[in-house]
């Protein structure tokens, strides 16, 4: 078992190399940026898988790599949290390009399958789930080009300011872009190693007149960068 020391230290590094302050990071997380600190400087122990997963949210990386640096093996998981060790039998299909909307797009659209995590099926469902695959350096820092991005339909109410989502504008194809919605206007931020990249932002009146449409269509779960 990886010691707190270890561990506190590996997530801080983690967290720094990708340029995330503590305040990001645990606000991705969905935890308290105290409590974060703590796991980092190895004030607690280590936290439990379920709480294990939060912070893989907030840092941007797989579930299995978190555990891993916890030294924790995946069957020895409580049930209600168990990622199989074996493949999983479940599968979706992968879109390489959605322009139509959830969850369906052009047959000729889809680039493969992939198998699905139980604990992803339990948490939101088979059909509410959507697999993509990225074409673009936009958000390279979180999920690099040409991996695969596997999305939840979720209510906009539950995202989260930050959160990664795929949304499709004025009828283009879908793409990735951080969330950040206010009184007045909607913002979508790029994550990108490269500086090509911009923030664009759209008044809220606008957009409730479709000017121009915009449709959120999942939420970042999970990706897998080798496929």
């Amino acid at each position: 078992m990886t010691d707190t020391n270890n561990f506190g230290n590996k997530i801080k590094q983690i967290r720094e190399m990708k340029g995330f302050s503590l305040r990001q990071t645990a606000m991705q997380a969905k935890m308290s940026s105290s409590y974060l600190s703590q796991v980092e400087n190895s004030r607690v122990e280590i936290p439990t898988p379920k709480t294990l997963y939060k912070i893989a949210t907030g840092l941007r990386i797989d579930n299995d790599e978190i555990l891993k640096l916890a030294g924790i093996v995946p069957e020895k998981i409580p049930n209600e949290l168990t990622i199989s060790s074996t493949p999983a039998t479940v599968s979706i299909p992968i879109y390489g390009r959605i322009a139509a909307g959830y969850p369906e797009g052009a047959k000729e659209d889809i680039d493969g399958n992939i198998r699905i995590d139980d604990y992803l099926i339990k948490r939101y469902g088979k059909d509410n789930l959507l697999a993509l695959r990225v074409n673009g350096e936009s958000m390279n820092r979180i999920v690099p080009n040409g991996a695969v991005a596997v999305l939840a339909k979720i209510d906009p109410s539950d995202i989260a300011n930050g959160d990664v989502c795929a949304v499709i504008i004025n009828g283009d194809a879908a793409t990735l872009k951080h969330v950040y919605q206010y009184p007045d206007r909607i913002r979508f931020e790029p994550d990108s190693w490269l500086s090509d990249f911009k923030p664009f932002e759209y008044k809220k009146d606008d957009v409730a007149n479709d000017n121009p449409p915009i449709q959120i269509i999942g939420k970042l779960v999970h990706q897998q960068s080798s496929f």
